[in-house]
Protein backbone atom coordinates (compact mmCIF):
# COMPACT_ATOMS: atom_id res chain seq x y z
CA UNK A 1 0.00 0.00 0.00
CA UNK A 2 1.36 2.85 -0.48
CA UNK A 3 1.35 5.86 1.96
CA UNK A 4 0.71 9.36 1.52
CA UNK A 5 2.58 12.13 2.27
CA UNK A 6 2.39 14.64 4.57
CA UNK A 7 4.63 17.43 3.46
CA UNK A 8 3.44 20.33 4.49
CA UNK A 9 2.84 19.67 8.32
CA UNK A 10 6.12 17.67 8.77
CA UNK A 11 7.80 21.00 7.52
CA UNK A 12 5.13 23.11 9.37
CA UNK A 13 6.63 20.56 12.85
CA UNK A 14 10.64 20.60 12.44
CA UNK A 15 10.57 24.65 11.69
CA UNK A 16 8.63 25.00 14.95
CA UNK A 17 12.17 23.88 16.43
CA UNK A 18 10.55 21.53 19.59
CA UNK A 19 12.33 18.88 21.10
CA UNK A 20 10.51 16.16 18.86
CA UNK A 21 8.77 17.57 15.92
CA UNK A 22 6.92 14.26 15.86
CA UNK A 23 5.55 15.04 19.14
CA UNK A 24 4.31 18.25 18.49
CA UNK A 25 2.25 16.40 15.21
CA UNK A 26 1.38 13.59 17.79
CA UNK A 27 -0.42 15.81 20.00
CA UNK A 28 -2.42 17.30 17.14
CA UNK A 29 -3.75 13.85 15.62
CA UNK A 30 -4.64 13.24 19.45
CA UNK A 31 -6.87 16.30 19.67
CA UNK A 32 -8.37 15.93 15.97
CA UNK A 33 -9.23 12.68 17.42
CA UNK A 34 -10.62 13.35 20.38
CA UNK A 35 -12.64 16.05 18.24
CA UNK A 36 -13.55 13.62 16.10
CA UNK A 37 -15.65 11.67 18.32
CA UNK A 38 -17.39 14.23 20.53
CA UNK A 39 -18.49 15.56 17.28
CA UNK A 40 -21.83 14.99 15.12
CA UNK A 41 -19.91 12.11 13.43
CA UNK A 42 -21.59 9.96 16.66
CA UNK A 43 -24.96 9.83 15.33
CA UNK A 44 -23.84 8.04 12.07
CA UNK A 45 -24.56 3.74 12.80
CA UNK A 46 -21.25 2.95 11.42
CA UNK A 47 -19.55 5.28 14.02
CA UNK A 48 -22.01 3.99 16.54
CA UNK A 49 -20.87 0.48 15.67
CA UNK A 50 -17.18 1.48 16.19
CA UNK A 51 -17.47 2.71 19.46
CA UNK A 52 -19.55 0.17 20.41
CA UNK A 53 -17.44 -2.30 19.87
CA UNK A 54 -14.28 -1.14 19.82
CA UNK A 55 -14.16 1.39 22.44
CA UNK A 56 -10.80 3.69 23.26
CA UNK A 57 -8.25 2.85 25.75
CA UNK A 58 -8.60 4.07 29.32
CA UNK A 59 -6.51 6.88 28.43
CA UNK A 60 -8.28 8.47 25.62
CA UNK A 61 -11.66 7.60 28.04
CA UNK A 62 -10.69 9.86 30.23
CA UNK A 63 -9.62 12.59 27.34
CA UNK A 64 -12.89 12.26 25.93
CA UNK A 65 -14.83 12.68 29.06
CA UNK A 66 -12.36 16.45 29.61
CA UNK A 67 -13.81 17.24 26.14
CA UNK A 68 -16.48 19.57 27.28
CA UNK A 69 -18.94 17.77 25.19
CA UNK A 70 -21.21 15.83 27.84
CA UNK A 71 -24.13 15.06 25.41
CA UNK A 72 -22.09 14.04 22.76
CA UNK A 73 -20.06 11.40 24.95
CA UNK A 74 -23.03 10.18 27.50
CA UNK A 75 -24.61 9.18 23.55
CA UNK A 76 -21.37 6.76 23.39
CA UNK A 77 -21.40 4.90 26.96
CA UNK A 78 -25.19 4.09 27.05
CA UNK A 79 -24.47 2.32 23.95
CA UNK A 80 -21.07 1.10 24.99
CA UNK A 81 -22.68 -0.03 28.75
CA UNK A 82 -25.08 -1.89 26.55
CA UNK A 83 -22.21 -4.03 24.54
CA UNK A 84 -20.31 -4.31 28.15
CA UNK A 85 -23.43 -6.09 29.92
CA UNK A 86 -23.66 -8.08 27.24
CA UNK A 87 -19.69 -9.54 27.80
CA UNK A 88 -19.66 -9.33 31.58
CA UNK A 89 -23.54 -10.48 31.92
CA UNK A 90 -21.93 -14.33 32.20
CA UNK A 91 -19.12 -13.77 34.46
CA UNK A 92 -21.66 -11.68 36.66
CA UNK A 93 -23.46 -14.59 37.06
CA UNK A 94 -21.14 -17.46 37.56
CA UNK A 95 -19.44 -14.84 40.19
CA UNK A 96 -22.89 -14.87 42.15
CA UNK A 97 -23.53 -18.33 41.54
CA UNK A 98 -20.05 -19.46 42.89
CA UNK A 99 -20.49 -22.34 45.98
CA UNK A 100 -16.13 -21.72 46.31
CA UNK A 101 -13.36 -19.72 46.27
CA UNK A 102 -12.12 -21.92 43.06
CA UNK A 103 -15.20 -20.78 41.49
CA UNK A 104 -15.44 -17.50 42.67
CA UNK A 105 -12.19 -17.19 41.73
CA UNK A 106 -12.60 -18.68 38.03
CA UNK A 107 -15.13 -16.16 37.30
CA UNK A 108 -12.95 -13.35 38.62
CA UNK A 109 -10.85 -13.57 36.17
CA UNK A 110 -12.69 -14.43 33.36
CA UNK A 111 -14.13 -10.98 34.23
CA UNK A 112 -11.19 -9.26 34.14
CA UNK A 113 -9.68 -11.28 30.78
CA UNK A 114 -13.22 -9.67 29.34
CA UNK A 115 -12.42 -6.36 30.38
CA UNK A 116 -9.00 -6.20 29.24
CA UNK A 117 -10.60 -7.37 25.91
CA UNK A 118 -13.02 -4.52 25.98
CA UNK A 119 -10.29 -2.25 26.47
CA UNK A 120 -7.97 -2.90 23.06
CA UNK A 121 -8.44 -1.66 19.95
CA UNK A 122 -8.55 1.95 20.61
CA UNK A 123 -10.45 4.46 18.03
CA UNK A 124 -8.38 7.29 18.55
CA UNK A 125 -4.65 5.26 19.01
CA UNK A 126 -5.87 3.90 15.39
CA UNK A 127 -6.21 7.05 13.97
CA UNK A 128 -3.40 8.25 15.59
CA UNK A 129 -1.04 5.21 14.74
CA UNK A 130 -2.26 5.75 11.04
CA UNK A 131 -1.22 9.07 11.24
CA UNK A 132 2.13 8.44 12.63
CA UNK A 133 2.82 6.40 9.91
CA UNK A 134 2.34 9.30 7.15
CA UNK A 135 4.49 11.67 9.56
CA UNK A 136 7.54 9.05 9.70
CA UNK A 137 7.59 7.76 6.46
CA UNK A 138 7.53 11.50 5.29
CA UNK A 139 10.43 12.42 7.47
CA UNK A 140 12.99 9.66 6.16
CA UNK A 141 11.58 10.40 2.36
CA UNK A 142 12.05 14.26 2.43
CA UNK A 143 15.41 13.59 4.21
CA UNK A 144 16.44 11.34 0.42
CA UNK A 145 14.41 13.97 -2.31
CA UNK A 146 14.56 17.20 -0.76
CA UNK A 147 18.09 18.62 0.36
CA UNK A 148 16.79 21.90 1.93
CA UNK A 149 15.07 19.35 4.15
CA UNK A 150 17.76 17.17 4.71
CA UNK A 151 20.28 20.25 5.71
CA UNK A 152 17.65 21.30 7.92
CA UNK A 153 16.83 17.58 9.63
CA UNK A 154 20.76 17.17 10.30
CA UNK A 155 20.74 20.63 12.01
CA UNK A 156 17.34 20.09 14.04
CA UNK A 157 17.40 19.15 17.55
CA UNK A 158 16.39 15.83 16.24
CA UNK A 159 13.76 13.72 17.63
CA UNK A 160 12.32 12.05 21.28
CA UNK A 161 14.38 8.66 22.09
CA UNK A 162 10.82 7.38 21.49
CA UNK A 163 10.30 8.49 17.99
CA UNK A 164 13.75 8.49 16.94
CA UNK A 165 13.71 4.68 17.67
CA UNK A 166 10.48 4.45 16.02
CA UNK A 167 11.57 6.10 12.83
CA UNK A 168 14.76 4.17 12.72
CA UNK A 169 12.75 1.22 12.16
CA UNK A 170 11.03 1.78 9.68
CA UNK A 171 13.31 3.86 7.69
CA UNK A 172 13.89 0.86 5.52
CA UNK A 173 10.53 1.58 3.66
CA UNK A 174 11.42 4.82 2.81
CA UNK A 175 15.03 4.72 1.93
CA UNK A 176 18.00 2.10 0.75
CA UNK A 177 21.81 1.10 0.61
CA UNK A 178 23.57 4.38 1.42
CA UNK A 179 20.59 6.74 1.88
CA UNK A 180 19.38 4.74 4.35
CA UNK A 181 22.69 4.51 5.77
CA UNK A 182 23.42 8.13 6.14
CA UNK A 183 19.91 8.41 7.59
CA UNK A 184 20.27 6.22 9.98
CA UNK A 185 23.46 7.46 11.46
CA UNK A 186 22.20 11.50 11.26
CA UNK A 187 19.19 10.14 12.95
CA UNK A 188 21.25 8.25 15.95
CA UNK A 189 23.55 11.09 16.13
CA UNK A 190 21.37 13.91 16.40
CA UNK A 191 19.74 11.85 19.31
CA UNK A 192 22.99 11.07 20.82
CA UNK A 193 24.10 14.81 20.84
CA UNK A 194 20.29 16.43 22.20
CA UNK A 195 20.33 13.75 25.01
CA UNK A 196 23.75 15.44 26.06
CA UNK A 197 22.16 18.78 25.62
CA UNK A 198 19.44 18.10 27.53
CA UNK A 199 21.00 16.53 30.15
CA UNK A 200 23.83 19.59 30.29
CA UNK A 201 20.60 22.01 30.52
CA UNK A 202 19.12 20.01 33.62
CA UNK A 203 22.35 19.90 35.07
CA UNK A 204 22.47 23.51 34.83
CA UNK A 205 19.29 23.81 36.15
CA UNK A 206 20.43 21.97 39.27
CA UNK A 207 23.26 24.40 39.70
CA UNK A 208 20.96 27.51 39.36
CA UNK A 209 19.26 26.31 43.02
CA UNK A 210 22.66 26.58 44.84
CA UNK A 211 22.65 30.15 46.83
CA UNK A 212 26.36 31.14 44.70
CA UNK A 213 24.65 30.74 41.50
CA UNK A 214 21.74 32.31 42.27
CA UNK A 215 22.69 35.68 40.08
CA UNK A 216 24.29 33.39 37.37
CA UNK A 217 22.11 33.30 33.91
CA UNK A 218 19.43 30.26 33.41
CA UNK A 219 21.31 30.12 29.96
CA UNK A 220 17.88 28.72 28.69
CA UNK A 221 17.99 26.17 31.30
CA UNK A 222 14.64 27.21 32.99
CA UNK A 223 12.55 24.38 31.61
CA UNK A 224 15.37 21.73 31.50
CA UNK A 225 13.42 19.90 33.86
CA UNK A 226 10.23 19.46 31.69
CA UNK A 227 12.73 18.99 28.35
CA UNK A 228 14.70 16.48 30.11
CA UNK A 229 11.47 14.36 30.12
CA UNK A 230 10.05 15.00 26.95
CA UNK A 231 13.67 14.00 25.23
CA UNK A 232 13.68 10.74 27.39
CA UNK A 233 10.45 9.56 26.64
CA UNK A 234 8.33 11.52 24.08
CA UNK A 235 5.23 13.83 25.02
CA UNK A 236 2.57 11.94 22.98
CA UNK A 237 2.53 8.03 22.17
CA UNK A 238 0.05 5.56 20.19
CA UNK A 239 -0.97 3.52 23.54
CA UNK A 240 -2.91 1.10 22.78
CA UNK A 241 -3.09 -1.58 25.14
CA UNK A 242 -2.99 -4.18 22.06
CA UNK A 243 0.41 -2.56 21.57
CA UNK A 244 1.66 -4.09 24.66
CA UNK A 245 -0.13 -7.80 24.74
Amino acid sequence: MKIVLETIPVWDAFKKETECPICLLMEEAEKDGVSYYLSSAIMTPEVRVETNDKGFCPHHFLLLSQGGKPQSLALVMDTYYEKNKETFSPYFKAIASSTNPRKAQKGVAGLRKAAEEREKGCLICKRMEDRLERYLFTVASLYSSDKEFKDFFSSSKGLCLHHSLLLGEMADEALKGDELISFIHDLFSLLEKNLDRVQKDDWWMTQKYKSENKDKPWNGAEDAHKRAVEKLVGKVRVIDPTKSK
